[in-house]
Parts: structure tokens; sequence; C-alpha cells
């Protein structure tokens, strides 16, 4: 399904789906995706829907709106535009391929240092994050240089609906310590994991039973993730995106 995604200063705050023909953008309650800042209008924009394609037309907000910093009345979307509102940054994604496809998620090989791990991960039935990250190779204390891996869960059942990717083995699973935490009844223990080394964040999946998907394509075995990355698992649907390590 297309979506718009609001963030600002890189965070995501927001994402609606685009399963209607008119979905509106302003600082009014009304709105679909409202966003409460002064500089932006009561009705500001609008995303329209016509025969498959997508359109984003101002309503003649005050202080303008543009599309990839060019200022537009009415322009074609293609997947991975940006929308700016004011400080705001609205991204439309489109992985269904109705519109202009963007780079299709890199599969990575497996990094030798780190398969042993993993592969010693899935085979316990509990494990916990202290036991993972204290694994030959792998430093618990180590941080992703410039920015840091963080989930924002859009459904499926979890503890939380936001998580921070700060070791440097994460569990999606429903066992205790885990990271990701599933809370669905009969939820696999260990659904996948996230490794981070060398600066690049690695989903693996579990079990072949455990369907893994991202940007609605299946992923056999391993996949590096990219910031804007849909990432399904266990019936949990999450946003994968990076910011700022705060100082």
């Amino acid at each position: 399904m297309p979506q718009i995604v609001l963030k600002f200063h890189d965070k995501i705050l927001k994402v609606v789906e685009l399963d209607k023909p008119l979905v509106t953008i302003g600082r009014k309650a009304k709105n679909d995706l409202v966003i409460d800042n002064l500089v932006v209008s009561s009705y500001h924009a609008q995303v329209v829907q016509e025969q498959g394609m997508f359109f984003i037309e101002d309503r003649g907000s005050t202080n303008g709106t543009f599309l990839n910093d060019r200022k537009i009345e009415r322009l074609q979307l293609k997947n991975g535009d940006e929308i700016k509102i004011g400080k705001h940054v609205v991204v439309f994604q489109d992985f269904t391929g109705s519109a202009e496809p963007s780079a299709p998620p890199s599969f990575a090989e497996p990094r030798p240092e780190a398969s042993d791990q993993i592969r010693t991960a899935f085979d316990e039935t509990e494990i916990t994050l202290g036991q993972a990250a204290a694994a030959p190779g792998i430093d618990s204390s180590a941080q992703v240089s410039g920015k840091e891996g963080s989930l924002l869960v859009v459904s499926g059942q979890t503890d939380k609906n936001q998580y921070s990717l700060v070791d440097q083995i994460s569990i999606i699973g429903s066992q205790k310590g885990a990271t990701v935490k599933l809370t669905k009844w009969l939820s696999p223990k260990v659904a996948a994991l996230i490794t981070h080394q060398d600066g690049v964040y690695t989903i693996s999946v579990a079990d072949a039973k455990n369907k893994l998907l991202i940007n609605g394509l299946p992923v056999q075995g391993r996949a590096d993730l990219n910031d804007g990355d849909l990432v399904e698992v266990a019936g949990v649907k999450m946003y994968f995106y990076l910011t700022r390590p705060s100082s």
C-alpha cells in the first residue's frame, strides 16, 4: 500500500497509508495527516490518487508546498519523493510498482566474523542479549559511526512502538530480553536478528517458517537494511530508519 511518512529532523513521526482517493495535510485536526506547526496552513496540501498515479497539490497555503526543494502547485509523485511543508518532510513511498521504483534492498552475503554467532543464536531455545553480545568477534559496546538505527512499529503486537538498535545484536521475538518483544500469542521466541557492524545494519531470519519481507519483497536468509525500509516479520510491520546519535 502506498503511503506518506512524516519526518522531522530525520525522526519518523507518523505514517499514513494512501488508501483513499484524497488524503489531506494541514494543521487542523480534520486533516488525514496533521502537522501541528504555525507555519503550516490549516488545510495546506493534499495527495490525490488518479488512475493509479499519485499527485501532490498545494491548497493555496501561505508558505507554499515544495517537492524535492521545488515549489509546486501540482505535480505527480514517484517513490522516494520528499514533500517539504515548513520544517517538516513528508516522504512518498510506493513499493507496489505503480510509481517509479527506487533501488531494491541490497542483499548481503554473511560476514564470516558474525555468521557463527547468528547461527548459534538461532539454534538455542533461549538466548539473551548479553549472551549474544559476549560471543567472540562481537563487541557489545560498539556503535555505528554517524547514525544509529531505530525501528518504528506501524502494525502488529509488540511491547513498544519504537526501538533504538543500540546493541551489536538485536533480537526480534517473544523471548525474555528480546529487543523487539513480540506479544502476540504463539509468536516465535526468536523471529529474526538485526546485527550492525562497520556501519551496516543487517537483518537475518531465524526460521523459514517466519516469513521476512522488506518493502513487500520476500527475503531469503539475510539482507542489509537501508534508511526507510519497511520490514515485516512474524506479523509485525516496522520502519527501519537512521538518526543521529544523541550527544
